[in-house]
């Protein structure tokens, strides 16, 4: 992970997992029309890197909220 849970909830403590998961499939939807270019020139783009970039950031936000979320109804 690229960042600690604290920093990732920091980072989006003002975003709605709705939000998310909105830039989420926008993101990855960003990709897929890059990869659409050409595997070899797609990975080369400083456009998609930022993407997969930021595609990592906003799941990994997601799983610790659902992560969250399921250990606070466990208890």
């Amino acid at each position: 992970m690229l960042f600690a849970p604290e920093e990732l909830k920091a980072m989006y403590a003002r975003v709605t997992t709705e939000d998310l998961e909105a830039r989420l499939a926008e993101l990855r939807a960003t990709i897929t029309k890059l990869r659409s270019h050409g595997t070899s020139w797609a990975m080369d783009c400083r456009q998609m890197r930022i993407a997969q970039h930021n595609d990592d950031l906003v799941f990994a936000e997601l799983r610790r909220r659902r992560e969250e979320a399921g250990e606070s109804s466990k208890k």
